[in-house]
């Protein structure tokens, strides 16, 4: 089976950002089931320092520091402090899936003034499933489904990972790449903005891409029990999220680094 694989994801978006849902496909997907004897867990626990290149709101976004947690147990139950549950069913080499369980976070029109219009969201948990391929040792497809329980409609993510041959031992460096889509429900509920409701113009987007992504991930092992984790990913918003009032710029850069230890 493969082995139990920390994939840090400490970028935790608000709701009404096309990034939720890699942090979420990551985890699902690098949190691989493995034969662990019952009862015994597989945890990380640490920090990471998180930035921006713009918010969701186009407001400049500072670095600041969050927690991480990523837990899996004998049993294929996994948590991550990033809001991400579920649970790994496959029992054959080289496919995962099982389903998923996704917390979200709410937002208030009054939360920023590029806000003003558009609509109030409930932080409702998503629930859904996660599919898993590997094409080789290096290479795997991972993707996820999610019914947004807030805007009655659907999320999903699809994308490629690789991991590069070792340039020095104990480093790993993996590139992403990927796409986000959703529903007209989903949209309109992040995206649309209302002259009535004191927004700048009115617009309702149709469903479709949400966001195109792709990202370089670097893990460095210190030792057995500590784990440095870097990682850097540039976004890329689809024609109806970046057609907002809500956005400000198209394309952002967001990284991360954080140190974890295993237990």
């Amino acid at each position: 089976m493969h082995k139990f694989a920390p994939r840090f994801s400490p970028r935790f978006s608000p709701r009404f950002s096309p990034r939720l849902l890699l942090p979420a496909l990551l985890l699902a997907g690098g949190a691989g089931a493995q034969m662990m004897p019952d009862g015994s867990r597989d945890m990380y626990v640490g920090a990471a320092v998180t930035g921006s290149s713009a918010t969701d709101d186009g407001a400049p976004r500072a670095a600041v520091l969050r927690p991480l947690l990523q837990v899996q147990w004998s049993n294929g139950v996994f948590v991550s402090a990033s809001g991400v549950a579920g649970m790994h069913l496959s029992a054959t080499p080289g496919i995962e899936y099982g389903p998923l369980l996704a917390a979200s976070n709410a937002r208030d029109p009054e939360d920023g003034w590029r806000l003003r219009g558009t609509r109030r969201i409930k932080g409702s948990p998503d629930v859904g499933g996660f599919y898993g391929y590997y094409l080789g040792e290096q290479m795997r497809v991972t993707s996820n489904l999610v019914y947004d329980t807030s805007a009655h409609g659907w999320r999903a993510q699809f994308a490629v990972q690789k991991t590069l041959p070792s340039l020095a031992a104990h480093h790993t460096v993996t590139l992403s790449a990927g796409v986000s889509l959703a529903s007209g429900a989903v949209m309109e509920e992040r995206y649309a903005v209302s002259v009535a409701a004191g927004g700048a113009r009115d617009y309702r987007p149709a469903g479709g891409v949400t966001a195109i992504e792709a990202g370089v991930n670097w893990n460095w092992a210190l030792s057995s029990k500590w784990l440095l984790n870097s990682a850097v990913t540039g976004t890329r918003l689809g024609s109806g999220p970046a057609g907002s009032p809500v956005i400000e710029r198209r394309n952002a850069i967001s990284w991360s680094t954080g140190l974890g230890y295993r237990f």
